[in-house]
């Protein structure tokens, strides 16, 4: 397990992209596993002196001959809680596993950013303007004025340029607002350009283009600014996320291999984790070997209590209890990153009334927000905790 966690926190140390972020993410996300690992290996020799312990009463038990009905009881009971430990602890793995699977795989995720990117085309009119169709506007009013030719460029070849210096290719086939932003430049560069070809563009009619163009600059660099934020905060969730997915890996192969030896071995390293789940650790592989151990001799209860195949130590509780309380806590801020991001973009599309239709903004802020609203819906659904968490109450039972 140690060796596995190693593996993560070098991976982590790798990222390029605020790595020392990252890792202070996962530092922290740890840290209360390293306590359970200390945890571990004190219950592990408490678990061997228990073991010891059983081996003694195994011994007395022959010298003795039988055990009273009350004992047999006793030990019977154990036996069998231990065996539901060992079978529903599968139950929670699928689950867990089907939890962490939901994150970031919705479709209702997509539709929702589907209408973010929206925005970024010039030209798309939803908030109650076109970039492209404003540019050429403010051109008209501050540049041209009229002109049929702009230091010899005729005026319609002149913002033709334009109009493919907004629509080119890169700005449609990018959803960042960026793109967008770097198309508004270039066209007061082509001005420029232009200006200093020339007597036709005075000095005072570029400045007065680029205060023009500041407020529909401001817009795309606070959706720019809006998203990258938001995948930032999506991409470091993420690398949560696996590290998460790995020590549910690591949870999993020791569990499965405990009860059949190598059974997940190191050439099965590449599996996914619904793959091992798959192949070696559903409930009716683990019944069956269960019941194929116990009912080899059924009566015996005391020789499957210590038998190092259906061990199930105190600390897979508390690694359990931790799986669960992670994917609760990753969900949580699963959603508030879409929260802040909404927040954001509301704050840019208010700002923006001056340049477009205010009730139109309004319309699209609110159709934002019922779209953000079935991302919360889906995920819940996808997410389904209260599966996850009855799967976990059931193995507490015992």
């Amino acid at each position: 397990m140690k060796n596995t966690l190693t593996i993560l926190f070098i991976a982590v140390s790798i990222v390029t992209v605020n790595a020392q972020t990252l890792k202070d993410s996962v530092n922290v996300l740890y840290k209360n596993y390293f306590d359970l690992l200390k945890s571990k290996e004190k219950l592990d020799t408490i678990s061997f002196k228990v073991e010891t312990f059983g081996e003694l009463m195994e011994s007395n038990n022959r010298q003795i001959k039988a055990l009273t009905d009350a004992e047999l009881f006793s030990l019977k009971k154990q036996l069998e809680q231990r065996r539901k430990k060992i079978i529903n602890t599968t139950e929670f793995v699928f689950a867990s596993n089907a939890s962490l699977n939901a994150i970031k795989q919705l479709d209702a995720t997509s539709d929702y950013l589907t209408q973010i990117s929206q925005l970024n085309n010039p030209d798309n009119s939803d908030l109650g303007f076109s970039l492209s169709t404003e540019i050429a506007k403010i051109l008209e009013k501050e540049i041209i004025k009229g002109h049929k030719k702009i230091n010899g460029v005729k005026k319609e070849k002149f913002l033709s340029f334009v109009d493919h210096i907004i629509k080119s290719p890169i700005t449609e086939s990018i959803t960042s607002a960026i793109p967008v932003v770097s198309s508004i430049k270039s066209v007061v560069d082509l001005v420029i350009g232009s200006a200093l070809k020339g007597d036709d563009i005075p000095l005072t009619d570029v400045k007065s283009l680029q205060e023009s163009l500041k407020v529909y600059l401001e817009h795309y660099e606070g959706l720019a600014k809006a998203q990258t934020d938001f995948e930032q905060n999506i991409g470091n969730l993420d690398i949560r996320k696996e590290g998460l997915v790995l020590l549910l890996t690591q949870y999993t192969t020791e569990r499965s291999n405990t009860l059949i030896p190598n059974s997940i071995s190191e050439k099965e390293k590449h599996l996914s984790l619904t793959q091992l789940i798959n192949t070696h650790y559903t409930k009716d592989i683990v019944q069956q070997k269960v019941d194929l151990i116990i009912n080899a001799n059924p009566s015996d209860h005391n020789a499957h209590l210590t038998n190092n195949h259906l061990k199930y130590p105190n600390y897979a509780l508390n690694q359990a209890k931790f799986v669960r309380d992670e994917i609760e806590s990753l969900s949580k801020e699963y959603i508030s990153i879409f929260v802040s991001y909404q927040a954001a973009l509301k704050n840019v599309l208010e700002k923006s009334k001056n340049i477009g239709d205010a009730k139109k903004i309004d319309s699209k802020i609110s159709e934002l927000e019922r779209k953000l609203s079935d991302v919360k819906v889906a995920f819940d659904d996808n997410l389904n905790m209260h599966k996850l968490n009855v799967t976990f109450n059931v193995l507490m039972q015992y």
